[in-house]
């Protein structure tokens, strides 16, 4: 665990980092002009996106149990689905944080171990990083099939696989597998709950149901696409733009997303995506209006979802409390 001034140190940096990209990316924008591009956007878009955005947090929590009944834990979907609400809202104002406070909340209102719960959400990071390296790939291969230079425009000065980096990955990997065989053998309290952790993340590999988590998995991905490619139907000039227009953008979009900058990498995600627009055709404030159109409507979820999904879990703990006594 690191210290609390580290974690502070590193919350703020990322914080300026954030407002410094929302300064670029509105630093040339005419805001009269942009309040009037998204008041006369096609608002019905806002429905089809709604139901979407449900889903994709309905199918993550459909997986999430999936996990726990691959390891004898008969999870109730509706607590799941309101600590995973709850775990984004926490995210919102400091980022991963909201993993452990899933954990946390499975604790009080189920009694499951810390350690086992987050063993689970270690494996389910695990298969999104996965998953979004199969896409990532993918989309340089398009763009190279394509004679494409979005993404290029965007990594140019960048080198995603070098041989330094590989070696590197896996010097970490032999590093990490030698302190969990350190820790297998000695017997406190400490390594023991840190090699249970691993051990329940290694041992949902052998799931029954694992037809069902990728099912869930591809759900959710398909989900993501959507919540991008619906919002194009916003404005007049963006619905010309194509299905596969759409895939480049979810790609940069869930990329800025992983930055751990506060308020769902305000900042980072208006930046990539808003330049993204503008090398697909786009003017200007068009492309910060979908820059924060998507953001927003994505922001107002998480925290109308996560303060609903706290409240209940309250009122749930409380009620079962009571019967307790």
């Amino acid at each position: 665990m690191l210290p609390k001034r580290y974690v502070y140190l590193q919350s703020t940096l990322f914080a300026i980092l954030g407002i410094g990209l929302l300064y670029v990316s509105f630093r040339k924008t005419n805001f009269s002009e942009l309040l009037g591009v998204i008041q006369n956007g096609n608002h019905w878009v806002l429905a089809p996106v709604f139901f979407v955005s449900v889903w994709v947090i309905i199918a993550r929590s459909l997986r999430w149990q999936v996990l726990f009944n691959g390891i004898g834990f008969k999870a109730p979907f509706n607590v799941l689905l309101a600590s995973l609400a709850s775990g984004y809202l926490v995210n919102f104002a400091v980022p991963r944080l909201g993993e452990i406070s899933r954990a946390m909340l499975l604790k009080k209102s189920l009694q499951y171990p810390i350690n086992t719960s987050l063993g689970t959400i270690v494996f389910e990071r695990i298969a999104d990083v996965i998953c979004l390296g199969i896409i990532i790939c993918t989309a340089f291969l398009l763009e190279f099939l394509n004679h494409g230079s979005l993404l290029n425009n965007f990594t140019k000065d960048i080198n995603l696989i070098t041989p330094n980096k590989i070696l590197v990955l896996g010097l970490l990997l032999g590093v990490g597998i030698v302190i969990y065989k350190w820790l297998k053998k000695r017997h406190d309290g400490f390594s023991e709950w840190i090699t249970k952790l691993i051990d329940t993340a290694l041992s949902l590999v052998k799931i029954k149901q694992k037809s069902w988590f990728l099912v869930h998995t591809i759900s959710i991905w398909i989900g993501f696409y959507l919540m991008t490619y619906l919002w194009f139907f916003m404005f007049q000039d963006s619905a010309k733009l194509t299905m596969y227009d759409a895939f480049l953008v979810m790609v940069l979009g869930v990329v800025a997303r992983t930055l751990p900058i506060q308020a769902g990498s305000a900042g980072a995600y208006h930046f990539v995506v808003s330049q993204a627009f503008v090398l697909l055709g786009l003017n200007l404030v068009n492309s910060n209006a979908l820059a924060i159109v998507i953001h927003g409507f994505q922001t107002i979820l998480t925290l109308l979802f996560g303060f609903t999904a706290y409240l209940w879990l309250f009122y749930y703990n409380k009620k079962n409390a009571t019967k307790i006594n």
